[in-house]
């Protein structure tokens, strides 16, 4: 028979564990540590091909599993959540593709995340595992577009998201992305320009939602409630 300290253990500690395990990506620092762990891979690798680029349209990829802190009260993966997924794909891609640009500071050059837009197709049950896939869709002399998908084990997309950089010297100047992917070694040839320019008959189109900023009607033309205690 075992003791009654050994059950009182067992009966605080495996729930206990169990939670920790199920909710360990909300744990403090968890998500520090884990873009750290993947900074470290995609540096190493880096080196290993002496700061040679991965072709510009290679697809990266990250998979997860979606854990009961990752949803929300309708039982599937919480919307930010994919968010804050993108930022490893982001990390990925960056990384692989550009790796002088991200490692040598002589450049002076950072990569700045100016917007993301989701799409959302599938929901995401609770314990699914998925993949985040992330490339380089389009670009212009200013912004450069990802393009990202989370696959499910069976192939079906549950959304689609794009993201939009924007390369800065410290000065503060912008640096067109092109000029950017010469500098690490890429050929922008006539099939590059070609698929950019295909990518770039929708993604010109969402620059639009810069409108935002410029709405006419005024946030405190009507009666504003109290905010929410959260």
């Amino acid at each position: 028979m075992p003791s009654t300290t050994t059950t009182i253990t067992a009966a605080i500690g495996v729930p206990a564990f169990l939670l920790l395990l199920t909710h360990m990506k909300s744990l403090p620092l968890a998500y520090t540590v884990r873009s750290w762990l993947l900074l470290r891979k995609v540096i190493k690798r880096a080196k290993a091909n002496n700061l040679e680029p991965e072709s510009l349209f290679t697809v990266v990829s990250e998979d997860h599993r979606c854990l009961y802190d990752d949803i929300d009260y309708n039982q599937h993966m919480n919307n930010g959540m994919y968010n804050k997924n993108l930022d490893f794909g982001r990390i990925h891609i960056l990384y692989t593709i550009l790796p002088r640009v991200m490692m040598e500071p002589n450049h002076h050059l950072f990569c700045h995340n100016a917007g993301v837009m989701c799409v959302f197709k599938k929901e995401i049950p609770p314990l699914s595992n998925y993949t985040v896939q992330t490339r380089v869709w389009t670009w212009n002399q200013k912004w450069l577009w990802l393009q990202h998908r989370f696959v499910l084990p069976n192939g079906d997309i549950a959304c689609y998201a794009v993201s939009k950089l924007v390369f800065k010297k410290t000065s503060g100047r912008t640096v067109p992305p092109s000029d950017i992917f010469e500098l690490c070694g890429h050929e922008l040839d006539a099939g590059v320009e070609e698929r950019r320019k295909h990518n770039w008959d929708i993604a010109g189109n969402l620059l639009e939602m810069d409108g935002l900023v410029k709405d006419p009607f005024s946030w405190n033309e009507q009666t504003l409630l109290p905010p929410a205690k959260l």
